[in-house]
């Protein structure tokens, strides 16, 4: 039946071949499961016994190579349980077993498993007697390398008595060459640990006698070997009496043994007295710079050698010998053989090195030709040699890199194989550090086809996230090479896609680069329009892997701007991320709060510093188990972490309320705080005065920042930008966010009206204007405030008498600043002031609230921050703010904070108002406490310090 005329729809019938074999059976007999079935609770120890006593083949090598792993912590009981099941073994496995034992031995000893007393009494043994047998070479080095680990351990005595004597007796006249050959390698490679008087003693004659040797094998393993001898020689015997055996060795007739000596003589170069090196060296290293003369072997030997010989013997030239010298090396760079130009390449730095020594402008003389066909070479394993070594090649040009370099880059860089952009992205960072080019009009023009090789790089990735890794981690070297222009047109669109659309590993690098860009960034519009993405997108985005990468891009802000900036433009949106619905985003987040403590400058800083310590405190008392267990072990490092003081003193303040210069408590993912941190902060300040944003930018980020204007309430009515799907208010285990406040002077007029600082002119703000979200205690109408505690002001506590209005819980984040009652003790919140047209419209004389109004019905009643106590205070008995505890559980006299670890005195001066239970910058004296116990505390009262 053909193919075509096949019925697919009738049952397939097979002929039945009675004379076919009957088809084995894939299930296993009982008695076979049995054989390989092991007792689970066996110990490793005992498991590795019953293999090498009765195991299968494959189970007894499994527990040879698994040797090292089951010594690792048990030490030398173990290894006596194991030894005599692997002696017994050892006799009866195989070739294969018997290298795999030397190799774990061999590990074994080179990660100190064994104390080196251990290791003479278990192994040394093992070795030496394998040694002494007759094996294969194979097994023979395998043996002989574990030997070589072993010598660097053992006890000197040891050595002269054991291995020593070893290595003599296998050098005797009548020995085979294999014996012989053994016999030179041990001597080799005993000579580090033993004193020139113990070598001359014992056997340097007779390393001597070996290199004269009939056997070319026993001839070129003693001249190997020369060299361990010529370190604790001497100058003065390796002038008399090494030198003459190379010098002989390099006209054996065997050419192995020339490549040998000629290896030996470069490595011992340097121990050469420089008269000896002149009057004898140099004319037979002369001799063999005619590659035409020589074999393919010593051609690749001298390739191989060129960098190490004439980085030495420079300083030996004559006049014609840099030609001579570099001649030969282009030469070999030209030849036929792979192997030969591979070495040349791999010789490239260093030749340069010696070149640019003897001459600066060598390179472009002599070796611009040289690198351009190594770079389009057609053996692809030259060009990836290249490619590894060519930030080297960068770092010998220097600051013409840009004009002689950008060629072969750029054939590198759109390399058709893969392999070869794979390894050169790696250093690409360090290469781009030599392309500077301090003028930026040239740059369009010089790196314009730098720009598109690595466009056309990127293109052709794909969805290779390692090779956009590795070029992601080259993005902070950018704005050196490039243009503003460039970065943002070519780019920063880059960077963006790689934080949203390319694999978890690639964004947070990513991130860094993306900050790099805006801080390095010439023009204000480009600058904005970066930030405002970064607010929109990121931390305001819609996918919770979008606001994880935000944490990313805010570690890096924090590493790359000042404290000022920080405070202005990210604080706020950090804090933010603490109230997330998805935990994973509270628990990245939390890690920030130590660095966001270090931009802490007190005293102006104090409302920040208690935002921060409620942030804190909040976050450790989270519904989910995973983000409470992180704050809890993030608040060690919190308290740790010193606070800034300002004032003509200065300093650092750390948890024990002492004043120091230095503070431990590193921030995230950056070196503790000192006096250097300070001083880098400043210089960050200074070096961000032309880090400027226009006024209608300025308030478009400010408006963006606090949620108010024309990009207020976009999603649902209702429903605040960060609330979640259900239109329920954000707050892990029933926290209410905390507020923003403005870190400008006591005027009233907030950061608008500090006449542009650093970052933008400002705009006017007007005597009435209040912040989103504040009490009208804080509008400067002279109403009475209210107890600011952490969380800010709550409803209807206190009377009339002590401010019967205060900032709403519906606020996003709610204020956390102390007032004073009355027109002369008012003062502007702490938090980016708005001007009144960015109020939300329709409601005039109310302030726009940064968080849409949460339903009542919604609220949780056995939420902490929420007291559904009526009659708590204020007309109409509303339920109250419970604020949350800014201590931990201790004493009241000794209540300890999340911020200053202990007892403190730091207060707000001047302030009326009183803060709240459990705050732990406490108010001025006369100011009413409150009354109830915080959800942290354990007693209803905490004491209080008077301001100084």
């Amino acid at each position: 039946m053909k193919w075509g005329e096949l019925d697919w729809g009738l049952p397939l019938s097979l002929p039945n071949d009675e004379g076919g074999k009957e088809v084995p059976s894939v299930l296993k007999a009982e008695e076979e499961i049995a054989k390989f079935t092991v007792d689970e609770h066996l110990s490793d120890v005992e498991r590795t016994v019953l293999y090498l006593n009765g195991g299968q083949l494959i189970q007894q090598r499994h527990a040879i190579a698994n040797l090292p792993t089951v010594l690792k912590g048990r030490g030398r009981p173990a290894f006596d349980a194991i030894s005599q099941p692997l002696k017994a073994a050892l006799n009866r496995l195989d070739s294969d077993a018997q290298i795999a034992t030397a190799e774990a031995f061999a590990t074994i000893a080179r990660e100190r498993l064994l104390s080196p007393v251990d290791l003479q009494v278990c192994i040394l043994p093992t070795v030496t007697r394998n040694i002494n047998r007759e094996k294969s070479e194979e097994e023979t080095d395998a043996w002989l390398n574990t030997l070589f680990e072993l010598i660097p351990l053992l006890d000197k005595e040891v050595l002269k008595t054991e291995v020593l004597s070893l290595a003599l007796s296998k050098g005797d006249v009548e020995g085979v060459v294999g014996s012989k050959t053994i016999c030179v390698r041990i001597l080799g490679a005993l000579a580090p640990r033993l004193t020139w008087e113990e070598i001359e003693r014992s056997f340097f004659k007779k390393a001597l006698s070996m290199c004269q040797d009939v056997d070319h094998h026993i001839r070129i393993a003693s001249c190997n070997q020369l060299g361990a001898i010529a370190r604790i020689a001497g100058r003065d015997v390796v002038a008399k009496t090494i030198l003459p055996e190379l010098f002989e060795l390099l006209n054996d007739e065997e050419v192995q043994a020339r490549v040998a000596s000629l290896t030996t003589l470069t490595s011992i170069l340097d121990l050469v007295p420089p008269e000896v090196r002149k009057g004898q060296v140099m004319p037979i290293l002369r001799n063999h710079m005619q590659p035409l003369e020589l074999d393919i072997a010593m051609q690749r030997c001298v390739a191989r050698v060129f960098g190490q010989l004439v980085t030495v013997v420079k300083v030996d030239f004559e006049h014609d010998d840099s030609v001579l010298f570099f001649s030969c090396y282009k030469h070999l760079a030209t030849k036929a053989d792979t192997e030969l130009r591979k070495l040349c390449a791999s010789q490239l730095p260093a030749v340069l090195r010696a070149a640019t020594a003897l001459a600066a402008a060598a390179f472009s003389q002599q070796f611009q030709d040289t690198l351009n066909n190594l770079a389009t070479d057609h053996d692809v394993e030259v060009r990836k040699t290249l490619a590894g070594l060519f930030h080297e090649v960068a770092r010998v040009v220097g600051k013409d890199c840009a004009q002689l370099l950008t060629r072969p880059l750029c054939r590198l860089l759109r390399d058709e194989a893969p392999a070869v952009q794979a390894v050169l992205l790696p250093s690409l960072t360090a290469t781009l550090a030599h392309w500077s080019i301090r003028d930026e009009a040239r740059r369009d023009a010089a790196m314009g086809e730098l720009a598109k090789a690595l466009l056309e790089l990127e293109s052709g990735a794909k969805r290779n996230w390692r090779l956009q890794q590795q070029l992601a981690a080259a993005f902070p070297m950018f704005p050196q090479v490039f243009s503003s222009d460039q970065i943002y047109e070519h780019f920063m669109p880059l960077a963006f896609r790689y934080l949203t659309d390319t694999a978890a590993a690639v964004r947070p690098v990513a991130a860094e680069g993306l900050v790099c860009f805006m801080r390095y960034n010439r023009r204000e519009k480009h600058r904005a329009e970066v930030l405002l993405r970064i607010v929109r997108e990121f931390c305001r985005g819609k996918s919770f892997t979008a606001r994880l990468t935000f944490v990313d891009v805010a570690t890096y802000l924090l590493r790359r701007f000042s404290s000022r900036f920080i405070k202005d433009y990210i604080f706020d949106l950090v804090l933010e991320l603490l109230y997330d619905p998805v935990p994973n985003v509270r628990l990245t987040a939390t890690g920030l709060l130590p660095s966001l403590k270090q931009c802490i400058r007190l005293p102006e800083d104090v409302d920040l510093l208690e935002r921060l310590n409620s942030a804190m405190s909040n976050i450790m008392t989270d519904n989910d188990r995973d983000v409470s267990q992180n704050a809890r072990a993030t608040n060690e490092q919190f308290k740790k972490t010193p606070m800034r003081m300002g004032g003509a003193g200065g300093g650092m303040l750390d948890m024990n309320g002492s004043m120091g210069g230095q503070g431990g408590g590193g921030a995230y993912g950056g070196a503790p705080a000192s006096g250097s941190n300070e001083a880098d902060d400043r210089r960050k300040e200074e070096e961000e005065l032309d880090f400027t944003f226009t006024a209608d930018d300025l308030k478009e980020i400010k408006g963006e920042i606090l949620q108010v204007g024309p990009n207020k309430n976009k999603g649902a009515p209702g429903v605040g930008p960060l609330a979640g799907k259900s239109g329920v208010q954000r707050r892990p285990g029933g926290l209410t966010p905390v507020g923003g406040y403005d870190r400008s002077s006591n005027s009233g007029a907030g950061m608008a009206n500090r006449g542009g600082g650093a970052f933008g002119p400002g705009g006017a703000a007007g005597p009435g204007q209040r912040r989103p979200g504040a009490g009208v205690s804080e509008d400067g109408s002279g109403r009475g405030g209210l107890a600011g505690g952490p969380l800010g002001g709550m409803r209807g506590v206190g009377g009339p008498g002590v401010g019967g209005s205060t900032s709403m819980p519906n606020s996003r984040i709610s204020s956390a600043a102390s007032s004073a009652s009355g027109p002369a003790g008012s003062k502007s919140g702490f938090g980016m002031s708005v001007p009144a047209n960015l109020n939300s419209p329709g409601k005039p004389g109310v302030p726009a609230s940064r968080m849409s109004p949460m339903p009542s019905g919604v609220t949780k009643p056995s939420s902490p921050l929420l007291s559904n106590t009526p009659g708590m205070g204020g007309p109409g008995g509303q339920s109250g703010v419970r604020l949350p505890a800014i201590t931990t559980r201790a004493s009241p006299a000794l209540a300890s904070s999340p911020v200053l670890g202990s007892s403190s005195s730091l207060s707000k001066q001047g302030s009326g108002s009183a803060m709240g239970v459990g705050s732990r910058l406490t108010a001025g004296a006369g100011a009413a406490a409150g009354a109830g116990k915080t959800p942290l505390t354990t007693a209803a009262t905490v004491a209080r310090k008077p301001t100084r």
